[in-house]
């Protein structure tokens, strides 16, 4: 399966279908007669939009996309025009907008306006549903020359459902099968196991046979097939924790096929089966397969610390990810040696040169466990060598002035720091900070944050800002450590850049810096940056 280059209006297509060919574009929507109510611009709109969705697919995926692009704009529709209120005045909203617009279309007798109107009638909620089934019924019985395809929107069977999953646990698809005679195609939702299994992707593909053919030559997965509630309980569950995202890393397709996704599940006969709650990992269960880790040949010769970075390993895999410590994949690997133990561990390169030895050998035990092949076993390992070199950059001189090999923990709250200790090209590396004088958790405390605040000012502002931010975090835990208790670590280098670029006019009208663009550069919000920088100019006498 494959993604055409090009589709909506200039952009990618939406569809992953194999040797597909869109052919000449219909003709765009035709004139329609002038009136005055509010959702005749609405509708304008949809019929454009609808236009366009369908010039970039096959005339054999026309009713598919129909659904889609209509299932879509009438999701937007309830977001834009009835967010808030009491819950009556957003349904009276609601069903006057519907109710007007099922009258507009009802009058109008162009080809288009049909099809808006069929495929409306078919995924509105009920607070529209039922004027706008009226007039799809009253034109139908006098609409001339209503193509087949026309009455197959939104009217699909799922027939069949599938569950493909990488053998390394990176992810599944869930494969609904619609076996249409003149439209047959499948619904293929992709859930990511590394970000909490959440949905990733939704995208239209061929027929099931052909999907299977495409699962079958990439190898490297298991297939079984499931009842479709069982599937819609899967997706359903897995599409609340993508919701659960202020702002989710899905695919353009993810936002046009979730409507028609969502209206398919729901208007299915049986109930969704919710899938069974995954087992919690007890403290002592983890503790156990350490124990039984290091009783094992693959932990021969290992260094001191391998208890401690082996338990480190499986909390990131439980907590962080789905599908449990066993797990032998090159992402995962990624995501534990440049993500996630750089921003939880402070440590000098001692303990860092321990973490890639310790983890090959896991890497070995967990797949000797679960029977991977040998490759897949090698590839995962050949990623730790690859993402090495994140940890390297992440070891401190002396961070604590402790001994060497020694590591101290960060809070929770640093989860989200970026990756810190990178060189930035005109930065080169971060200095290090003077610990002398400052007990343990505050060295630790200011280990991350100056660099992290001269790596942040120089990036966004400029190589000129970086010292100043750097001496504002040392002044801040040296001279009023008490404060940084009031918002998460991880804020205070985005306050201070957000400081600097307003105390040197680099934020405001003729400058290239908006207070929204700049607080979307440091990855949160006006006003989070505004009350935290506050907090620095009350407590602490800066310079202007």
């Amino acid at each position: 399966m494959t993604k055409s280059p090009s589709g909506r209006d200039g952009r990618r297509s939406h569809l992953r279908l194999v040797g597909s060919d869109p052919g000449e574009p219909p003709a765009p929507a035709v004139a329609v007669d002038v009136d005055t109510t509010p959702s005749v611009a609405v509708l304008e709109t949809l019929l454009e939009t609808l236009a366009l969705d369908m010039a970039a697919v096959p005339a054999a995926l026309h009713p598919v996309i129909a659904e889609a692009s209509v299932a879509r704009s009438a999701a937007m529709l309830a977001d834009q025009l009835w967010p808030a209120g009491l819950p009556d005045e957003i349904g009276e909203v609601e069903r006057f907008f519907w109710a007007d617009a099922a009258r507009v279309l009802g009058e109008r007798r162009d080809l288009e306006s049909f099809v808006l109107l069929t495929s409306l009638a078919r995924t509105v909620g009920p607070a529209g549903r039922l004027p706008l089934q009226r007039a799809h019924v009253s034109r139908l019985r006098t609409q001339d020359e209503v193509p087949e395809w026309v009455t197959r929107i939104a009217g699909f069977r799922l027939t069949s459902a599938i569950v493909s999953e990488d053998i390394t646990g990176d992810g599944l698809s869930v494969v609904l099968d619609y076996d249409d005679e003149q439209h047959p195609h499948t619904v293929v939702v992709f859930i990511d196991n590394n970000l909490g299994a959440i949905i990733k992707d939704v995208f239209v593909g061929p027929p099931v046979d052909r999907v299977l053919e495409a699962y079958e030559r990439g190898g490297r997965v298991t297939i079984r097939t499931v009842r479709p509630p069982i599937a819609a309980g899967i997706i359903l569950q897995a599409l609340g924790e993508t919701r659960d995202y202020d702002d989710p890393p899905v695919s353009e397709d993810f936002e046009f096929f979730t409507g028609l996704l969502v209206n398919r599940l729901t208007q299915m006969p049986e109930r969704p089966v919710r899938p069974p709650i995954r087992p919690l990992m007890t403290p002592r269960q983890r503790e156990q397969l350490v124990e039984e880790f290091l009783d094992s040949r693959y932990a021969v010769g290992l260094p001191d610390d391998a208890a401690d970075i082996a338990r480190l390993w499986i909390d990131h895999a439980v907590d962080h990810t789905v599908g449990g410590p066993l797990r032998v994949s090159g992402v995962l690997v990624e995501l534990f040696l440049a993500h996630w133990l750089p921003r939880k561990v402070l440590a000098d390169s001692t303990y860092f040169d321990a973490v890639p030895v310790v983890v090959k050998a896991w890497l070995e035990f967990a797949g000797d466990r679960t029977h991977l092949p040998l490759d897949t076993v090698d590839e995962a390992i050949d990623a730790v060598d690859v993402w090495q070199p994140a940890l390297e950059a992440a070891a401190m001189i002396d961070p604590v002035g402790s001994k060497p090999g020694e590591r101290v923990f960060l809070d929770d709250a640093t989860n989200d720091l970026e990756d810190a200790y990178r060189a930035l090209a005109g930065l080169g590396s971060p200095p290090q900070p003077d610990l002398r004088g400052l007990d343990n958790h505050q060295a630790a405390t200011l280990s991350v944050l100056a660099p992290h605040a001269w790596l942040m000012a120089g990036e966004t502002l400029g190589t000129a800002y970086a010292p100043d931010a750097f001496d504002i975090a040392e002044r801040l835990v040296r001279d009023a450590p008490d404060l940084l208790a009031k918002a998460r670590l991880s804020t205070w280098p985005r306050a201070i850049v957000w400081l600097l670029a307003h105390r040197h006019r680099l934020v405001g009208p003729g400058e290239t810096l908006t207070p929204y663009t700049l607080a979307t550069d440091l990855s949160s919000s006006p006003a989070t940056l505004r009350k935290t920088a506050k907090l620095l100019t009350d407590t602490l006498i800066l310079p202007r």
